[in-house]
């Protein structure tokens, strides 16, 4: 697939996410955050990255892969599991439903998507920051050529804590998104420290061509 194509095939998504969201309005808050690609003006005035490994995640199995022992705290229990890849790119995904000991909603989802250049994948990074309900909460270092994190608390019923953080490493794009209910909202810094060990384990996950 040429990078023409595959940007083109990234702005195609975007549009129907978009739409999506229009007719959605904002999403509900025990629903996984939406993402979709686009075109960033700033992605055409960003430094070329330099030359690296290529990934790829279609074959890889993150219900099976995903190492859960970082929430043991948390007391949850997970309900079911929905390995539904990511949307309109190439990669692997899991939802993990799960409920906390005192019966409340829970969720994990873990992405990763490797589209066919780290060109495509700048593209499909910056998106998310254009889509999502959830608030941004600043740069995360240390996990690779880009990363950021996004909060959201919300109360359906219960207390309800969110916390996403991805990151790009060349055409490799991860994503974490944890989420709480209780009496009381999760700490942000449990949630975030937990996403991230995560994200961490996705990346090593994910095998090079």
């Amino acid at each position: 697939m040429s990078a023409v194509t595959g940007v083109s095939r990234l702005v195609v998504a975007f549009v129907a996410v978009l739409a999506t969201a229009a007719c959605d309005g904002v999403s509900a808050p025990v629903s996984a955050p939406t993402t979709g690609a686009a075109e960033s003006s700033v992605a055409s005035t960003a430094p070329t990255a330099s030359v690296g490994p290529i990934y790829r995640a279609q074959d890889l199995d993150l219900c099976k892969r995903t190492d859960l022992r970082p929430l043991a705290d948390l007391s949850l229990t997970v309900a079911r599991t929905d390995p539904k890849p990511p949307l309109g790119h190439p990669g692997a995904a899991c939802l993990f439903e799960m409920r906390t000991k005192g019966g409340y909603q829970a969720n994990l989802r873990v992405e990763a998507s490797t589209p066919a250049s780290a060109e495509e994948a700048r593209l499909l990074y910056r998106a998310t920051a254009q889509v999502t309900v959830m608030t941004p909460a600043g740069v995360v270092t240390g996990v690779g050529d880009e990363a950021e994190a996004f909060t959201r608390r919300s109360d359906p019923g219960f207390k309800y804590a969110e916390y996403m953080v991805r990151a790009r490493t060349g055409n490799l794009v991860v994503k974490v998104w944890l989420a709480a209910g209780g009496t009381s909202y999760a700490a942000t810094e449990t949630l975030a420290s937990k996403a991230l060990t995560l994200l961490r384990a996705t990346q090593s996950a994910v095998p090079t061509v």
